[in-house]
């Protein structure tokens, strides 16, 4: 099956589950994740329709960006981002779905001040409070 083909049973799935969940299929977002293709497969992808691309590591982002160009693609960033990819990061992205602590929350509005722009950004919580997993506390998200 080719990757349109397969891409057209994935949005026929998605608007079946919506309709039956009553909500409109274009109102849910399909974000495919590249992360183990390489650029030739992620550029098939974008000329199947899927204009969203999520990738869990920023130099693996930085690279598919550079070798896409200018190609109308959302990158969502799905892996863990740390302070010092920030800067390189932020203008190729359009939603962060892992801040997991303050500093990086801090780093990520101060870049995205100087850029003159605002980030979408999901909080991770570990709800599990699991020492050595990622996230908030479930009661430090409120005042955030």
């Amino acid at each position: 099956m080719s990757i349109a083909a397969n891409l057209a049973h994935v949005h026929e799935r998605i608007a079946v589950a919506a309709r039956r969940s009553n909500r409109r299929p274009d109102s849910v977002r399909l974000v495919a994740v590249s992360k183990y293709v390489d650029a030739t497969m992620a550029r098939e992808l974008v000329k199947a329709g899927c204009r969203d691309l999520g990738e869990a590591r920023p130099q693996a982002l930085w690279r598919k960006a550079e070798e896409l160009g200018a190609a109308d693609i959302r990158w969502h960033l799905i892996g863990h981002l740390q302070t010092n990819k920030v800067r390189r990061t932020l203008p190729l992205i359009s939603l962060i779905h892992a801040i997991d602590s303050e500093k990086l929350l801090d780093a990520v509005n101060a870049e995205a001040g100087l850029l003159g722009r605002r980030v979408s950004v999901l909080l991770e919580v570990n709800v599990s409070g699991e020492a050595a997993k990622h996230g908030f506390p479930p009661g430090a998200v409120g005042p955030l």
